[in-house]
């Protein structure tokens, strides 16, 4: 009986990393559909992220049959636990990057970034694919330290947050108020997304040591 649990936990251990390996190629289509206005990278975005639905609710059903079924406790419990938190936030990442598609979609073929913002824009798309490679490696490895600079990681997608707002609200803005609320909005997009791997961090470094981490 203990084989088999442990057989089955792994499996969800593994399954929740290769969720989280979709995460990647999602944000990064999402990300060449408003810098491009690729409207075939937004398909796959937001393809990518009813895929991670689909799959994190089945994964999700079978780690809380897992609980109910064999009632583990100390370091199992908080590994299934963790988990069900884990693909949550991996839901959420596949949704952000599905909205930010669908901002790219519902302004095609007009571009959403204006020219001087799409060097920050670009980089928190890059920041932010980053993140969620980081974020599958440390599940892949629940190694604490790697889940720690996960964490800090996140201080780059902060500060391209602080430039994109102050471009908007700079007095040279020159595209309406219109543009500003689209930019506005990617710039949160990105960095719930990030915020989301942050949380990923932090429950690993939980789950491994049974301490919350203070950032």
């Amino acid at each position: 009986m203990r084989e088999q649990f442990d057989e089955q936990l792994e499996q969800i251990r593994d399954d929740l990393v290769e969720l989280c390996t979709l995460t990647e190629p999602a944000i990064d289509c999402a990300t060449r559909a408003v810098l491009d206005t690729d409207l075939p990278a937004a398909d796959r975005a937001t393809e990518l992220s009813a895929d991670i639905e689909a799959r994190a609710a089945e994964l999700d059903h079978r780690a809380l049959t897992l609980i109910a079924r064999q009632q583990p406790v100390a370091l199992d419990l908080r590994s299934l636990i963790g988990g069900m938190h884990n693909i949550a936030d991996l839901r959420r990442m596949g949704s952000l990057a599905a909205h930010i598609a669908e901002v790219a979609r519902l302004h095609h073929p007009e571009p959403v970034v204006p020219h001087e913002l799409r060097g920050i824009i670009s980089d928190m798309g890059v920041a932010a694919t980053a993140q969620a490679a980081a974020a599958r490696e440390v599940l892949h490895t629940r190694d604490e330290a790697a889940a720690l600079d996960l964490i800090w990681a996140d201080e780059r997608t902060d500060e391209l947050l602080r430039r994109l707002f102050a471009a908007t609200k700079s007095d040279e803005w020159l595209h309406g108020a219109a543009s500003a609320v689209n930019i506005t909005l990617l710039g949160r997009f990105y960095e719930r997304f990030c915020d989301h791997t942050v949380e990923i961090g932090r429950r690993v470094i939980f789950v491994v040591t049974g301490e919350i981490p203070d950032q």
